[in-house]
């Protein structure tokens, strides 16, 4: 009986460690996109506009933040969050980026994805709804 008894704390120590180095590994949660607010913009050529992002788990360094935030094609680096990680405040530029050596591109009427990527993933994405000028999207 002793052997059973000695075995079985054993096993329980064993699981007990087994779940003691799991959480000390564990992985910071994925970050979450859950609102943009406001959802839609009504953009005026030339201009800027600004968006806040909520959710949870985007990057809290206040020194160098690793939130990069996705408008469509373009992309934001370096972006705060604030709120304890819960809000991310952004500027969507007036133009966005064309490749090569041609000049930015105004936006156009429609709707683009907007995520976070933060050091432990990407949130899904959302959706913006830009209106651009009194156009109507295509």
């Amino acid at each position: 009986m002793t052997t059973r008894r000695t075995r079985r704390r054993l096993a329980i120590a064993s699981l007990m460690l087994a779940g003691a180095c799991a959480s000390a590994g564990r992985q910071p949660a994925l970050p979450q996109l859950l609102r943009i607010v406001p959802d839609s913009v009504y953009f005026l050529p030339g201009n800027v506009a600004e968006i806040t992002l909520e959710g949870s788990g985007f990057d809290q360094s206040a020194s160098a933040p690793a939130n990069m935030v996705r408008i469509g094609p373009v992309v934001l680096n370096k972006v705060p969050s604030s709120d304890k990680g819960t809000r991310i405040r952004v500027v969507v530029p007036a133009d966005q980026p064309s490749g090569g050596e041609a000049p930015p591109a105004p936006w156009m009427s429609g709707r683009y994805p907007i995520t976070v990527t933060t050091p432990a993933g990407t949130t899904a994405a959302l959706q913006l709804f830009l209106l651009v000028g009194g156009g109507l999207p295509r």
